[in-house]
Formats: C-alpha cells, structure tokens, sequence
C-alpha cells in the first residue's frame, strides 16, 4: 500500500522496518516487564533478549534469502535491505530457539519458564509486524474481488498489478492478536504452567496452516501443499506431542 512511509533527504524510512522494529520493541518491553514480575535476573534476561532478537533477525532472513536465491544472486547488494521487507518466522524461530537453548542452559536459567514469558510478548510482536508486510505488499493474497490493489512497485503490485487480491497480512496481523489475548489468559492459569510457549506454536501453527490457502507468495510443492504449511503441520504435531509428554510427567 505505502511502502515509504516517509523520505527525509537521501534517507528512505521504510513503512515495513518501522512496523516491524516497533513489534520487536513492544514484545521485549513487555517481555521485560513479565521477567521482573518474576524476579528473573534483569541482566541476564536482557542479555539473552538481544541475542534472541538478533538471532532471529539473522534466522529470519537467512530462510528468505534462500527461498529467493535467484533473486540474490542477481542483487546480492540488497541481501542487508532487511528494512525493505524479507523475514521468514520459522527461520527466526529455529535460530532463536537454538540460542535460547544454549544461553537459558549456560546461565542456568529456565527455558520452559522463559519461554512461557515470551509466548504473549511473541504474538503481539508478530501481530505488529505483520501490518508493515500489508504496506510493504509482502506476504500478499490470491485475487479476490472484494480484496484490495497493492501498489505496482511493491511485491504484490508486481505479481498481481491492478488486482485486488486477499489482505492476508492484516487477517495475520487479527489472528495473532487473537492469539496474544488467549495466552494471555492461559498464562493466568497454574495447570498452563510451563505449557503457555508450546500452545503458542501450536496456535501459531494452525493459523498458518489454514492462511496459506489464501496466500499467494508461496508454489504448492506436494499434495496441494506449500512449505511453511509443511512445517506448520510439523511444528504443531511435536508441540502437541512435548505438551502431552510434560503433562505425563507431571
């Protein structure tokens, strides 16, 4: 829709990089907030805060840039242009967890515990984040007639010029603020305890799943099927999977 929010001189300030660093702030503030509730190490909790961020920034962009490799190859000058839209989840969420992992087990911190802390903070995040994906025309719809026409220069504009297609990101953007209210009050209730991070991928999980059929910036790859929805169906099984297998634990 409005990929430049605004230009001061030679300076471009990008629509998507506002919305997404403003996610980013929200959910660690809030993140923050949640850790000195519980009397977490404040030092600690930052440190780790800032290598999952960037972890995950690193994570995210590494799976767009290989799932747009052609395209890389061709302007490897824009690799960094992260501002400019490219982040996928599920490669942020795999190198944020592998950091995690190590840093809550260096610092003998609780990874469950923290991780339950970060699940709403994550949701509302992403929800955030997704509104600069529908000004940036990333992450766009299939044509639809009541949709709405992206701008020619941005993703959605490019593919589909002059076609109202789905507003998938801010169908996102509901779905995960949907999300963040429900574990927010999950996380109210003790038998959730340690159990708050795995419904938040589980949630996460379906709901990409099921938008993916609206989508249009992935191919089918098998049985009708694209990537992340095989991933989604992946991710969602093992979270159910490790919920049960803690529950029976006790």
């Amino acid at each position: 829709m409005h990929p430049t929010l605004f230009k001061v001189g030679p300076f471009v300030i990008h629509t998507y990089g506002v919305f997404v660093a403003l996610g980013f702030l929200l959910g660690l503030s809030l993140f923050l907030y949640a850790a000195r509730k519980k009397n977490l190490e404040e030092g600690k909790i930052l440190s780790l805060s800032l290598w999952v961020v960037a972890s995950g920034i690193i994570g995210a962009r590494i799976f767009y840039i290989l799932d747009q490799l052609d395209w890389y190859l061709e302007h490897p000058q824009d690799i960094l242009k992260v501002w400019q839209g490219g982040l996928v989840f599920y490669g942020g969420l795999l190198f944020s967890l592998i950091v995690a992992l190590y840093f809550t087990h260096r610092h003998r911190l609780s990874f469950w515990e923290i991780a339950d802390i970060s699940a709403p903070p994550l949701a509302l995040g992403i929800s955030i984040g997704r509104i600069g994906c529908f000004f940036n025309g990333c992450c766009y719809g299939k044509p639809w007639k009541w949709g709405l026409i992206f701008s020619p220069d941005s993703p959605a504009g490019r593919v589909s010029a002059n076609q109202p297609l789905f507003p998938t990101q801010l169908i996102s953007s509901a779905n995960l603020l949907i999300i963040f209210f429900i574990l927010v009050i999950l996380r109210r209730r003790k038998d959730f305890t340690q159990h708050i991070f795995l419904w938040f991928l589980v949630l996460y999980s379906a709901h990409r799943f099921v938008i993916e059929f609206i989508r249009a910036d992935y191919p089918k790859v098998l049985l009708h099927l694209t990537i992340p929805q095989f991933m989604s169906v992946i991710l969602g099984i093992s979270s159910l999977m490790l919920m049960i297998s803690k529950r029976r634990d006790g």
